[in-house]
């Protein structure tokens, strides 16, 4: 707008200057002050626009230069454009969650995955119903039965870590004990105060289906199994246990879900929610 303003200031300009130097030629008082007044208005508007507009231009670049949504230092960051929007239909989704999962079983030796809702139909209304609590686990394990647990649980920084561990991963926290964000709020985690933990995170990825489930692996505790998954139409949730977190903060059942767009024939993934809980399979 300000570019705008800047231009209209400068054509005036120019139609003042010669209207000025007829009348200073013509000698005619009248015309002479009425013109010097517009060209300096006009002059004024062309410098304060000008400066304006480069200001503007200065502020967007740097916007850009910092939005960690689109940059790569964040966990599962996909390259924008045509490879962020790659297109991945719901087998092929369900088969790398399915991969990554068979893998912690073997490791853990844990209860066995349920089987994914590899057959659920593109049309399925909306997502499963869910129960996803935000609610703080009101019991605390004795602190000397918590000796043994690391501070980080995940790979970067995620569910079940402490504030000081996501504080390394992220950077600078803008907001207070209870409620931190980093990255410009890109990445935000809420945390149970005896134990010091993030219970949820939020984390504002935009990217491609693979990515976004690479993202969630990463800021999972290392021994979460999946437990059930549904693919909706517009999103994605993936329910996992934990005994580490568990042990942590008193609760080892929690929900991992993003968002899904379609973008023409590809699909893109968005805002990834890790909250403690679990939800029912339609």
């Amino acid at each position: 707008m300000w570019a705008i303003i800047a231009i209209l200031g400068f054509v005036l300009f120019l139609i003042c200057i010669p209207a000025f130097v007829y009348a200073l030629k013509k000698k005619k008082k009248g015309g002479i002050a009425l013109y010097a007044v517009m060209a300096g208005i006009s002059y004024c508007i062309l410098l304060f626009g000008g400066m304006q507009a480069v200001s503007d231009y200065k502020t967007a670049q740097v916007a850009q230069e910092d939005n960690p949504v689109a940059t790569a230092e964040d966990p599962g960051i996909e390259a924008s454009g045509d490879q962020a929007a790659a297109a991945v239909d719901e087998p092929e989704l369900t088969a790398v969650a399915s991969e990554q999962s068979a893998e912690q079983v073997k490791e853990q030796e844990l209860e066995p995955k349920l089987e994914p809702l590899a057959d659920l139909p593109a049309d399925t209304p909306d997502v499963p119903d869910e129960i996803i609590s935000d609610e703080i686990p009101d019991e605390v394990e004795p602190e000397a039965e918590l000796s043994d647990l690391p501070d980080q649980l995940t790979a970067s920084g995620g569910i079940g870590d402490t504030l000081s561990v996501l504080k390394d991963e992220y950077g600078y926290n803008s907001g207070d004990e209870k409620q931190a964000s980093f990255k410009r709020g890109s990445v935000t985690a809420a945390i149970h105060p005896p134990s010091n933990r993030a219970y949820k995170i939020e984390y504002g990825y935009v990217g491609g289906v693979a990515g976004a489930l690479t993202a969630i692996t990463d800021m999972i505790p290392a021994d979460s199994v999946q437990l059930d998954m549904g693919v909706g139409t517009d999103k994605v949730m993936i329910s996992y246990r934990s005994e580490m977190l568990s042990q942590a903060i008193q609760q080892g059942d929690f929900v991992a879900s993003f968002n899904v767009t379609k973008v023409g024939d590809n699909k893109l993934a968005s805002y990834i929610n890790i909250s403690l809980g679990t939800f029912t399979s339609p």
